[in-house]
């Protein structure tokens, strides 16, 4: 068994309420550690709350409004390089855990993890060691997941993501994105600009020339 303290106060970053209160639950009913846990809902409030509490570790989710999980990581770990940060996401694409791990992460655990793998992601973050999640894991030794997929550019987006930059290049607005997707324009909003931040662009037309430019739009 990892040798870790057996009282921990911990962040979680996401943007969506339930998740946080889903995650928050799972850890009050484990019984290897007792944990003080603290939630924001963005990579800003997150940088602020890391500067104020003394913490043993962050779950940190990637795409978030305001500032992304990659850039909070660089900033939290610039301010405090000897805490501990795990990637708690639902993406499991390359370019985003080998992004996650370059910012300095780590552990990467996909959401559907059960409470098993999330406390021991935890404990084998603690005690010093890197964690994958099972299933990438697995993936990694059968050799179907490598990081250099990640060179890929056309993996730089999400399917999702893909899906709303070609409706936005057939000069769709965020509220007919939002009705063709069944979402809320809010989330479309987002994702409009966790594009433009990801990708370096300035506008809307950064991200129409990105698309030519890797032939998103056959």
């Amino acid at each position: 068994m990892l040798e870790i303290k057996k009282d921990i106060r911990l962040l979680i970053v996401d943007d969506h309420r339930l998740i946080r209160e889903g995650i928050k639950s799972t850890l009050q009913f484990q019984d290897l550690f007792t944990t003080t846990i603290d939630e924001a809902e963005d990579g800003l409030m997150a940088i602020d709350m890391a500067k104020s509490f003394d913490y043993d570790l962050i779950l940190m989710d990637i795409n978030m409004p305001n500032m992304d999980g990659d850039k909070a990581t660089r900033k939290i770990l610039d301010i405090r390089s000897d805490l501990k940060i795990i990637c708690l996401s639902m993406h499991d694409e390359p370019i985003r855990i080998k992004g996650m791990f370059d910012a300095g992460v780590m552990g990467y655990v996909l959401k559907n993890t059960s409470s098993t793998e999330l406390t021991l992601a935890i404990s084998t973050v603690l005690a010093g060691k890197k964690y994958f999640s099972n299933d990438i894991a697995l993936s990694i030794m059968d050799g179907t997941f490598t990081f250099s997929q990640a060179n890929s550019k056309s993996l730089l987006l999400s399917k999702r993501e893909i899906e709303i930059l070609k409706l936005i290049a057939m000069e769709k607005t965020n509220e007919e994105i939002s009705n063709a997707l069944f979402v809320s324009k809010r989330t479309i909003d987002t994702h409009r600009q966790n594009m433009i931040n990801k990708l370096g662009v300035r506008n809307t037309v950064g991200l129409i020339k990105y698309g030519m430019e890797n032939d998103l739009f056959d």
